[in-house]
């Protein structure tokens, strides 16, 4: 439940905005720049064979086996997750699953790097992306002044009788049936 501080409101708009327009920035610009970023010559093909470099273990098997040679599916699997991450977020529509995405993109950017052993390695970019990611899952950013809050303001309670029209089913209502107390035991005897 939201406190009903307008300030407090203020600064989760002010939050979830800021968090869309960083995806929609690095999202948007792969999109105008495609030979700066798409493969065989862009900087993807680029950051996949630093990848490779940098990693060890099952993620370096995976770079190895799976992304490298679908490397352009998932060139377009980043810049559209970047892109639709940020216009979730700038709507406040789905804002905790985009949050969710923003982690999962921001946790693979740091670790292509090889940078998840030490809190320097946290301080860039990544880190910034990892950690307002995390703010739009965890908190409702998505309530105020955003989709999220028309989207929970029309969700069904529990509880709540509806009265949609004449097919609306009537009310359950439990029925209690008074039985007579057991007088002797019914198990059998030896």
């Amino acid at each position: 439940m939201l406190p009903s501080n307008r300030q407090y409101a203020v600064v989760l708009t002010a939050l979830r905005l800021y968090a869309g327009l960083f995806w929609l920035a690095y999202g948007i610009e792969k999109f105008t720049h495609p030979a700066t970023f798409m493969p065989p010559t862009g900087l993807m093909a680029t950051y996949l064979l630093q990848a490779v470099a940098h990693t060890a273990g099952p993620y370096h098997d995976f770079l190895v086996s799976f992304v490298l040679p679908h490397e352009r599916i998932f060139a377009e699997l980043v810049r559209s997750g970047e892109v639709l991450v940020g216009c979730a977020l700038v709507l406040g529509i789905f804002t905790r699953f985009a949050g969710g995405v923003g982690i999962v993109l921001g946790l693979n950017y740091l670790a292509s790097k090889g940078g998840m052993s030490s809190l320097a390695d946290w301080t860039g970019i990544d880190g910034i992306a990892i950690v307002l990611s995390a703010l739009c899952l965890l908190l409702p950013l998505g309530r105020p002044l955003g989709i999220d809050a028309l989207l929970y303001a029309l969700r069904p309670r529990r509880g709540a009788t509806t009265t949609a029209g004449p097919t609306a089913a009537p009310p359950i209502e439990a029925e209690f049936v008074e039985e007579p107390p057991l007088e002797e035991p019914s198990a059998p005897r030896d």
